[in-house]
């Protein structure tokens, strides 16, 4: 999830071989092999190893091994292993846009060779993997502030007029996550938002400017400014908001138009294990263990579908998971190869 994972990473330093020795390991009840799974590490690799792998583990036994890698790390070490055509992984929890640069090593049509194309939310298969994490980046604002007025989305956001007030947004290399709201709250509809109108976008961003008091870089940053009311309205990582409200902070999150922030489980084709990475997708669509006490430890949601549809209408508006086919989707066929303009432009607007 490139830069929007850094919530649950914690990098891992040295070489390639420190690298790959740093794994969590879950002992199986009768050793039938392993499979060996990349991901962010932290808090996010401690909500798979004890929940979903735990369950994995002792229906199948298998032996999960998880390495922690940021995003770069984990794609230069596919690269690096395609060089040397040795893989020592079996699974990649990716980004799209990672994932769309690893594609030619990575098994194709996972969902029908996992058995997974029902069981996953819809729009969830890919021709490079499955949809595995959803969060997103809602708008958030303090409900016990602007006079009883409440926000129903980004118009009101950015509408100073109307929610006068001191606001945070991110600023941490990937601008799209606040232009395209931007552009939705100027009446762009979800689907049209591509290509970029970037004199449009600066021009409602613009609109806000003068109450922007602070362009946060870190999740801990995000939760702080909102303790300390430096912002009252924003935009926040998903799980960080969730984790405010779980303080008892009055915050209220909307998910509709929320920028998507999406892992998928991607297969190396050319992996050690790859029939154990195939059962353990099949596993982690087909069966709810784990699932909920992952989000309960995380504040992330999985893209099981019995799951969600499980969820209990009370809990709804804490679930990201429910708000898939309503968040904004980047579309990289764009994105990547204007990112440089993106960034280029976004600079520009922020030192004005």
């Amino acid at each position: 999830m490139e830069e929007k994972l850094k919530l649950f990473q914690r990098m891992v330093v040295g070489c390639a071989a420190a690298l790959l020795a740093g794994t969590a390991t879950i002992a199986p009840a009768a050793a039938e092999g392993e499979v060996i799974i990349a991901v962010g590490g932290g808090l996010f690799e401690r909500g798979l190893s004890e929940n979903i792998a735990t369950a994995f583990t002792r229906e199948t036994g298998i032996n999960v091994r998880f390495v922690a890698a940021s995003p770069g790390e984990r794609s230069a070490r596919v690269k690096a292993m395609a060089e040397a055509d040795r893989f020592e992984w079996d699974i990649v929890l990716s980004s799209e846009r990672h994932a769309r640069l690893l594609s030619e090593h990575l098994m194709e049509d996972v969902c029908e060779k996992a058995d997974v194309a029902g069981k996953v939310v819809d729009g969830g298969c890919k021709s490079f993997g499955v949809l595995g994490i959803v969060g997103g980046l809602p708008l958030v604002y303090r409900a016990d502030k602007f006079d009883g007025k409440k926000m129903t989305g980004w118009a009101d956001f950015f509408d100073p007029e109307g929610f006068p007030g001191p606001r945070g947004l991110p600023n941490y290399g990937s601008p799209l996550v606040v232009i395209a709201p931007a552009l939705l709250a100027d009446g762009v509809p979800a689907d049209k938002l591509y290509p970029i109108d970037f004199d449009r976008a600066f021009a409602v961003l613009d609109r806000i400017k003068p109450e922007i008091a602070v362009w946060w870089r870190s999740g801990d940053q995000s939760q702080q400014i909102f303790r300390s009311e430096e912002a009252i309205a924003g935009q926040l990582w998903g799980g960080r908001a969730l984790g405010l409200v779980g303080e008892g902070m009055p915050l209220e999150v909307i998910w509709d138009g929320a920028p998507a922030d999406e892992a998928y489980w991607v297969v190396l084709k050319k992996g050690p294990n790859q029939a154990n990475a195939v059962k353990f997708l099949n596993h982690y669509f087909s069966s709810t263990d784990g699932h909920s006490e992952f989000y309960a430890m995380t504040n992330w949601d999985t893209a099981n579908r019995a799951y969600l549809e499980g969820i209990p209408a009370g809990e709804s508006s804490g679930h990201p998971g429910l708000f898939v086919s309503k968040m904004l989707k980047e579309d990289y066929d764009w994105s990547v190869p204007n990112a440089d303009e993106t960034l280029t432009r976004w600079n520009e607007w922020l030192s004005r």
